[in-house]
């Protein structure tokens, strides 16, 4: 092993030659950007955590189970409205990781706000389902 410099060959080996990487960076750049998935965590997460649109679990259950609002299809939503709020739990975490000193402020604290409400819907969505589950009926909520 040699303390001097690589030969130009191994060195020009070390490298990729590819056309595309300009246009990849600037892409991750962009796109990337933690304010980006900063703003897309919190937007997600809000929608979570009210349940609008394709944050809700019960919009892809209901059309397929047969039967209405039976508690197998709330139960099943609300597991799949649980599963789906861990988007904006991943993004707010990549946010927080990725941020640097000279990120602005409000990046940081949209990512964490992102990260605490996903989880919280997480938790609130599971805790309704496991309600949901145990409830036999009119009367079943006293017997908790």
């Amino acid at each position: 092993m040699t303390d001097g410099p690589l030969d130009p060959i191994d060195a020009a080996d070390d490298e990729l030659e590819d056309p595309w990487h300009e246009s990849i960076v600037e892409a991750r750049e962009t796109y990337g950007a933690p304010e980006v998935t900063a703003l897309l965590g919190f937007v997600l997460a809000i929608a979570s955590v009210f349940g609008f649109g394709l944050m809700n679990g019960t919009t892809y259950t209901a059309p397929f189970l047969t039967g209405g609002q039976s508690k197998t299809t709330l139960v099943i939503g609300l597991l799949i409205g649980a599963a789906l709020a861990l988007i904006p739990t991943w993004l707010g975490w990549r946010t927080t990781a990725q941020a640097l000193p000279d990120d602005p402020r409000w990046v940081l604290a949209l990512g964490r706000t992102a990260l605490l409400l996903g989880l919280g819907s997480v938790a609130l969505r599971l805790v309704v389902a496991v309600i949901q589950a145990a409830h036999d009926g009119p009367s079943g909520f006293t017997r908790l």
